[in-house]
């Protein structure tokens, strides 16, 4: 079927550049989706739109605003958790109406959020159903499991309970026409248990990059060997510390510049006056424009993520498009985009002090090889051309048109995996 005869609702209960990372990528899916089909529609809760209402393309965005039902959920308390549950029934069956006021087209309802392979949700009997990106499963290594809040370890060990609990009463993923799964075998090890065919899920990407941060990638140069950057929120799962403790165990040139703010960063200038690295431990506060962000990127060579709970890795997608070698652990999103030793380094997520060692060994490699480093950033940035938005967006209206072939609820034969 010609993907132009495609009617597409997208649905996601937060579609903002203002409420965060998952916020955004809706946004961005959105955005790209209508410029290839043309004919979509974003379906969001009421609190984005004033925000939203200023966007080119807010004649093609329906808000569902809460309703008595809603208010009473949050107040409860104990019924906030079904929340998700409940926008999910309310935006399909607002995808429906809309839907059968137009007649020719093949409607798909493809819901880009929530993103946990946890979350319930509601399908539609009249149209097919296409969930994800999905990108689950992610809990801390096990050397740093004694770190785990208590949620956190609730999380981790009800995780496959509740997959099967879904099985057996609540059957809205396995009901999809379509998944796409973006956390490689672990989100698919989660898929399977809660019973998903796996013929009904495609591997992807859980977030494209834009095209225009190739026109400003670098290649590292004498100025910028040695130089690393470390930039996000500030929290203990970003790893942070470890990075400033590779620091003080890697050769003198060797500098980290940490940009963000968060609840650790009093914890990392104590470390890093502990460790006498405070003149090769920079703390620059963050930058306001994104865009001033990303120009600093060309006084680094590469930069230092050691994450042990990121499902995704924009921070890495980002890095590499524009040339920098990235250092993280082999856990997580990262593992999926770098190819060790040849676009970046992945290091084992064992103890802190062979975690830091290790760190340290390849900041050091990096450091003192301006033509290898000249190599992995090209490398870096080749990998990262597959990840542009442009391309990611046609695979998946590709996925559209060879779902929109086939009846609803019939399996689908994977196309080829992009990742």
């Amino acid at each position: 079927m010609d993907a132009l005869n495609i009617r597409l609702f997208l649905i996601a209960p937060n579609v903002s550049v203002q409420m965060g990372g998952e916020a955004i990528k809706a946004l961005q899916i959105f955005e790209q989706l209508h410029g290839l089909l043309g004919d979509v529609t974003q379906i969001t809760h009421g609190r984005n739109r004033n925000e939203l209402r200023k966007h080119a393309l807010v004649a093609d965005i329906d808000f569902v605003e809460d309703d008595w039902i809603d208010v009473f959920m949050w107040r409860s308390v104990v019924l906030r958790a079904f929340m998700t549950l409940r926008f999910s029934f309310r935006a399909v069956r607002r995808a429906e109406a809309l839907a059968s006021m137009r007649d020719g087209k093949h409607v798909i309802i493809h819901q880009t959020e929530p993103n946990s392979p946890v979350a319930t949700r509601w399908t539609s009997s009249h149209f097919q159903n296409v969930f994800g990106p999905i990108n689950g499963n992610i809990y801390y290594p096990q050397s740093f499991r004694k770190f785990e809040s208590v949620s956190a370890r609730i999380r981790r060990l009800l995780h496959f309970p509740l997959q099967i609990l879904n099985r057996l009463f609540w059957r809205g993923l396995q009901k999809a026409d379509l998944i796409l799964a973006a956390g490689g075998e672990r989100t698919i090890k989660s898929l399977r248990a809660l019973g998903v065919p796996c013929e009904r899920v495609y591997e992807t990407l859980d977030c494209g990059i834009p095209s225009s941060l190739s026109e400003v990638a670098h290649t590292p140069s004498p100025k910028s060997l040695g130089r690393f950057i470390h930039f996000g929120r500030l929290v203990f799962h970003k790893g942070t510390a470890l990075a400033i403790e590779a620091v003080a165990k890697a050769r003198p040139s060797v500098t980290l510049d940490i940009v963000g703010r968060g609840p650790e960063l009093a914890h990392c200038k104590s470390l890093a006056k502990k460790l006498n690295v405070e003149d090769r431990v920079r703390f620059l506060d963050w930058y306001e424009n994104r865009d001033d962000l990303i120009s600093s990127f060309e006084n680094y060579s590469g930069i230092v993520l050691p994450s042990i709970e990121d499902a995704n890795g924009i921070v890495i997608q980002e890095s590499m498009a524009v040339g920098l070698v990235p250092v993280c652990l082999d856990w997580g999103g990262p593992q999926l985009l770098i190819d060790n030793g040849v676009s970046g380094y992945l290091v084992a997520p064992k103890t802190v002090d062979e975690i830091t060692a290790e760190i340290a060994k390849c900041l050091n490699c990096l450091a003192e090889d301006l033509e290898m480093t000249k190599a992995m950033s090209a490398r870096a940035r080749q990998r990262a051309s597959d990840w542009e938005w442009t391309k990611l967006a046609k695979d998946w209206v590709n996925c559209y048109a060879k779902l929109a072939a086939r009846p609803k609820a019939t399996a689908m034969s994977p196309p080829s995996i992009t990742r």
